[in-house]
């Protein structure tokens, strides 16, 4: 089963899209605490994907959000090497007030 949880902080400033046939892309880059955090580097970053009306929302840098979604695996080959990209494809999103 292809389930995912994050709760963590936008990083950056989204990047707000738009297909062809006007479906709705936000990109947001989200840094999650690791377990056994001892510096403020103890984080990893996740790029999560949302789409449609989720992809609307006033999604802001530094805003605290709870992210469930699916993990997808965006391989391609560039120069005989094959290059390994994952990223969440979120399907629902809360802005938490705070830390979980």
């Amino acid at each position: 089963m292809n389930l995912y949880a994050i709760t963590g902080r936008i990083v950056r400033k989204p990047e707000r899209l738009e297909t062809d046939n006007g479906t709705k892309i936000c990109r947001i880059c989200v840094a999650v605490d690791k377990t056994n955090k001892e510096t403020a580097e103890d984080v990893d970053i996740f790029e999560v994907t949302l789409f449609r009306a989720l992809a609307e929302e006033d999604y802001r840098e530094g805003q605290f959000v709870a992210i469930n979604g699916r993990m997808v695996a965006n391989n391609y080959d560039a120069e005989g090497k094959i290059y390994y990209h994952p990223q969440l494809i979120g399907s629902t999103i809360a802005l938490v007030n705070e830390r979980v």
